[in-house]
Protein backbone atom coordinates (compact mmCIF):
# COMPACT_ATOMS: atom_id res chain seq x y z
CA UNK A 1 0.00 0.00 0.00
CA UNK A 2 3.15 2.19 0.80
CA UNK A 3 4.66 1.76 -2.45
CA UNK A 4 1.43 2.43 -4.05
CA UNK A 5 0.82 5.83 -2.25
CA UNK A 6 4.21 6.65 -3.69
CA UNK A 7 4.06 5.77 -6.84
CA UNK A 8 0.71 8.51 -7.03
CA UNK A 9 2.43 10.79 -5.78
CA UNK A 10 5.47 10.57 -8.31
CA UNK A 11 3.24 9.97 -10.57
CA UNK A 12 1.18 13.53 -10.00
CA UNK A 13 4.52 15.37 -9.71
CA UNK A 14 5.24 14.07 -12.91
CA UNK A 15 1.99 14.94 -14.53
CA UNK A 16 2.62 18.58 -12.95
CA UNK A 17 5.63 18.95 -14.67
CA UNK A 18 4.78 18.04 -18.09
CA UNK A 19 1.61 20.35 -17.71
CA UNK A 20 3.89 23.08 -16.59
CA UNK A 21 5.90 22.72 -19.63
CA UNK A 22 2.77 21.95 -21.95
CA UNK A 23 2.13 25.86 -21.04
CA UNK A 24 5.21 27.27 -21.34
CA UNK A 25 4.86 29.57 -25.01
CA UNK A 26 7.64 31.18 -26.63
CA UNK A 27 7.48 34.49 -28.01
CA UNK A 28 9.11 36.32 -30.48
CA UNK A 29 9.17 40.55 -30.88
CA UNK A 30 10.38 42.73 -34.12
CA UNK A 31 11.49 46.22 -33.23
CA UNK A 32 12.30 49.04 -36.15
CA UNK A 33 12.97 52.62 -35.63
CA UNK A 34 10.70 54.91 -37.78
CA UNK A 35 12.17 54.74 -41.17
CA UNK A 36 11.88 50.70 -40.94
CA UNK A 37 15.01 49.36 -40.02
CA UNK A 38 15.64 47.06 -37.29
CA UNK A 39 15.93 48.93 -33.80
CA UNK A 40 18.87 47.01 -31.92
CA UNK A 41 19.54 47.14 -28.29
CA UNK A 42 15.52 47.85 -27.43
CA UNK A 43 14.57 46.86 -24.11
CA UNK A 44 11.75 43.92 -23.86
CA UNK A 45 9.73 43.75 -20.84
CA UNK A 46 6.56 41.41 -21.30
CA UNK A 47 3.90 41.24 -18.48
CA UNK A 48 2.18 38.20 -18.72
CA UNK A 49 -1.49 36.88 -17.62
CA UNK A 50 0.38 34.71 -14.63
CA UNK A 51 2.36 37.70 -12.84
CA UNK A 52 5.41 35.80 -11.50
CA UNK A 53 8.55 38.42 -9.94
CA UNK A 54 11.86 38.41 -11.31
CA UNK A 55 13.88 36.27 -10.04
CA UNK A 56 17.83 37.54 -9.04
CA UNK A 57 20.54 36.50 -12.04
CA UNK A 58 22.39 33.68 -10.22
CA UNK A 59 25.93 35.23 -10.99
CA UNK A 60 26.64 38.43 -11.34
CA UNK A 61 26.51 39.80 -14.49
CA UNK A 62 29.40 41.45 -16.50
CA UNK A 63 29.95 45.01 -17.84
CA UNK A 64 33.36 45.56 -19.21
CA UNK A 65 35.12 48.33 -20.13
CA UNK A 66 37.29 48.34 -22.87
CA UNK A 67 38.62 50.70 -25.94
CA UNK A 68 37.06 53.30 -23.82
CA UNK A 69 33.54 51.56 -24.12
CA UNK A 70 30.89 49.64 -21.78
CA UNK A 71 30.50 46.55 -23.22
CA UNK A 72 28.05 45.46 -24.17
CA UNK A 73 26.34 49.05 -24.53
CA UNK A 74 23.14 48.17 -23.07
CA UNK A 75 22.84 45.61 -20.10
CA UNK A 76 19.25 44.15 -19.35
CA UNK A 77 18.79 42.71 -15.60
CA UNK A 78 15.98 41.05 -13.16
CA UNK A 79 15.87 43.30 -10.50
CA UNK A 80 18.06 42.02 -7.42
CA UNK A 81 21.38 40.95 -9.75
CA UNK A 82 24.69 41.90 -9.06
CA UNK A 83 26.42 43.88 -11.83
CA UNK A 84 29.66 43.19 -12.12
CA UNK A 85 32.22 46.43 -13.68
CA UNK A 86 35.54 44.87 -15.08
CA UNK A 87 38.41 47.12 -16.03
CA UNK A 88 40.16 46.09 -19.18
CA UNK A 89 41.63 49.11 -20.52
CA UNK A 90 45.09 50.34 -19.63
CA UNK A 91 43.73 53.51 -17.87
CA UNK A 92 41.94 54.38 -14.80
CA UNK A 93 37.91 54.30 -14.97
CA UNK A 94 34.93 55.75 -12.89
CA UNK A 95 31.52 53.95 -13.18
CA UNK A 96 29.03 56.15 -12.09
CA UNK A 97 24.87 56.08 -12.59
CA UNK A 98 23.49 58.63 -14.13
CA UNK A 99 20.05 60.00 -15.70
CA UNK A 100 18.93 58.03 -19.16
CA UNK A 101 16.78 59.16 -21.74
CA UNK A 102 17.62 62.69 -23.99
CA UNK A 103 18.99 65.54 -21.99
CA UNK A 104 18.84 63.37 -19.08
CA UNK A 105 15.18 63.72 -18.69
CA UNK A 106 14.61 59.89 -17.24
CA UNK A 107 16.29 60.18 -13.34
CA UNK A 108 17.89 56.71 -13.12
CA UNK A 109 16.26 54.12 -10.66
CA UNK A 110 19.34 53.38 -8.50
CA UNK A 111 22.75 55.83 -8.22
CA UNK A 112 26.24 54.56 -7.16
CA UNK A 113 29.79 55.81 -8.01
CA UNK A 114 33.03 53.88 -8.20
CA UNK A 115 36.50 53.58 -9.15
CA UNK A 116 38.29 51.10 -11.34
CA UNK A 117 41.83 50.82 -11.54
CA UNK A 118 43.93 50.44 -14.80
CA UNK A 119 43.61 46.70 -15.62
CA UNK A 120 47.31 44.91 -14.48
CA UNK A 121 47.45 42.92 -17.77
CA UNK A 122 45.94 45.41 -20.26
CA UNK A 123 48.15 46.04 -23.45
CA UNK A 124 49.95 49.56 -23.65
CA UNK A 125 47.10 51.79 -25.33
CA UNK A 126 47.88 55.34 -26.80
CA UNK A 127 45.52 57.85 -28.46
CA UNK A 128 42.03 58.92 -27.43
CA UNK A 129 41.98 59.33 -23.71
CA UNK A 130 45.65 59.01 -23.89
CA UNK A 131 45.92 62.05 -21.01
CA UNK A 132 44.65 59.26 -18.80
CA UNK A 133 46.61 56.51 -19.34
CA UNK A 134 48.36 54.81 -17.02
CA UNK A 135 52.02 53.33 -18.66
CA UNK A 136 52.31 49.21 -17.83
CA UNK A 137 55.28 50.01 -16.13
CA UNK A 138 53.59 52.29 -13.57
CA UNK A 139 50.32 50.64 -13.20
CA UNK A 140 48.49 51.09 -9.80
CA UNK A 141 47.89 48.04 -7.59
CA UNK A 142 44.50 46.80 -6.69
CA UNK A 143 41.32 45.60 -7.84
CA UNK A 144 39.99 46.26 -11.28
CA UNK A 145 36.35 44.70 -10.13
CA UNK A 146 33.58 46.23 -8.86
CA UNK A 147 30.11 44.81 -7.89
CA UNK A 148 27.00 46.96 -7.45
CA UNK A 149 23.55 44.87 -6.45
CA UNK A 150 21.07 46.62 -8.15
CA UNK A 151 17.83 46.65 -6.12
CA UNK A 152 15.03 49.03 -7.92
CA UNK A 153 13.95 48.74 -11.18
CA UNK A 154 13.86 51.21 -14.28
CA UNK A 155 16.70 52.47 -16.36
CA UNK A 156 20.50 53.57 -15.29
CA UNK A 157 22.75 55.66 -17.58
CA UNK A 158 26.32 54.64 -17.16
CA UNK A 159 29.29 56.91 -17.52
CA UNK A 160 32.61 57.47 -16.99
CA UNK A 161 34.01 61.06 -14.97
CA UNK A 162 37.26 60.11 -16.49
CA UNK A 163 36.16 60.04 -20.18
CA UNK A 164 33.07 61.88 -20.77
CA UNK A 165 32.07 60.14 -24.16
CA UNK A 166 32.00 56.42 -22.38
CA UNK A 167 28.36 55.88 -22.45
CA UNK A 168 26.20 52.82 -21.08
CA UNK A 169 22.87 51.93 -20.17
CA UNK A 170 21.73 49.08 -17.87
CA UNK A 171 17.67 48.74 -17.41
CA UNK A 172 16.75 46.46 -14.20
CA UNK A 173 13.65 44.40 -15.11
CA UNK A 174 10.50 43.48 -12.77
CA UNK A 175 9.13 40.92 -14.64
CA UNK A 176 11.18 37.76 -15.29
CA UNK A 177 9.92 37.87 -18.92
CA UNK A 178 12.58 40.44 -20.66
CA UNK A 179 15.67 40.74 -22.96
CA UNK A 180 17.27 43.36 -25.58
CA UNK A 181 16.76 43.76 -29.50
CA UNK A 182 19.59 42.15 -31.57
CA UNK A 183 21.05 43.85 -34.04
CA UNK A 184 18.11 42.81 -36.47
CA UNK A 185 15.98 44.09 -34.35
CA UNK A 186 14.53 41.08 -32.82
CA UNK A 187 14.54 39.06 -29.50
CA UNK A 188 13.26 35.90 -28.40
CA UNK A 189 11.78 34.54 -25.43
CA UNK A 190 10.79 30.90 -24.38
CA UNK A 191 8.76 29.74 -21.13
CA UNK A 192 6.02 32.15 -21.06
CA UNK A 193 2.77 30.73 -19.36
CA UNK A 194 -0.05 30.84 -21.84
CA UNK A 195 -2.76 33.45 -22.00
CA UNK A 196 -2.60 37.13 -22.73
CA UNK A 197 0.80 39.26 -22.93
CA UNK A 198 1.51 42.54 -22.67
CA UNK A 199 4.78 44.03 -24.03
CA UNK A 200 6.68 47.15 -23.50
CA UNK A 201 9.17 48.26 -25.32
CA UNK A 202 12.12 51.13 -24.01
CA UNK A 203 15.19 53.24 -26.12
CA UNK A 204 17.01 55.06 -23.88
CA UNK A 205 16.75 57.90 -26.76
CA UNK A 206 13.25 57.89 -26.53
CA UNK A 207 11.50 61.26 -25.47
CA UNK A 208 8.14 59.87 -24.91
CA UNK A 209 6.60 56.45 -23.99
CA UNK A 210 6.08 53.71 -27.17
CA UNK A 211 3.06 52.24 -28.17
CA UNK A 212 2.54 48.86 -25.90
CA UNK A 213 2.48 45.55 -27.66
CA UNK A 214 -0.22 42.84 -27.35
CA UNK A 215 0.43 38.81 -28.04
CA UNK A 216 -1.76 35.44 -27.07
CA UNK A 217 0.89 33.06 -25.63
CA UNK A 218 -0.25 29.58 -26.31
CA UNK A 219 0.66 26.03 -27.47
CA UNK A 220 2.08 27.60 -30.87
CA UNK A 221 5.01 30.74 -31.16
CA UNK A 222 3.91 33.66 -30.67
CA UNK A 223 4.64 37.07 -32.68
CA UNK A 224 4.28 41.07 -31.96
CA UNK A 225 6.06 43.52 -33.67
CA UNK A 226 6.40 47.38 -33.38
CA UNK A 227 7.61 50.68 -34.33
CA UNK A 228 9.86 52.94 -32.76
CA UNK A 229 8.46 56.55 -32.94
CA UNK A 230 11.98 57.92 -33.60
CA UNK A 231 15.12 57.36 -35.11
CA UNK A 232 17.64 56.11 -32.33
CA UNK A 233 20.73 58.10 -32.70
CA UNK A 234 24.12 56.32 -34.05
CA UNK A 235 26.79 55.48 -31.25
CA UNK A 236 30.41 55.31 -32.37
CA UNK A 237 31.69 51.78 -33.61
Amino acid sequence: MHLRSQLRTHLAFAIACFATLAQAGALQVTVTDRDGKPAADVVVLVNATNAAAARPAAAPVVIAQESLRFAPFMTVVPVGSTLRFVNRDNYDHHVRSTPSGPLGSMPAAQYFELRLDAAQDAPAQRGYGDDYATPAASKKSGTSVADVKVTQPGPIGLGCHLHSSMRGQVYVSATPWFGKTDANGVLKLDGLPDGHADITIWHPDQLQEQAALKAQIGSQPAEASGSLNFTPRRRRA
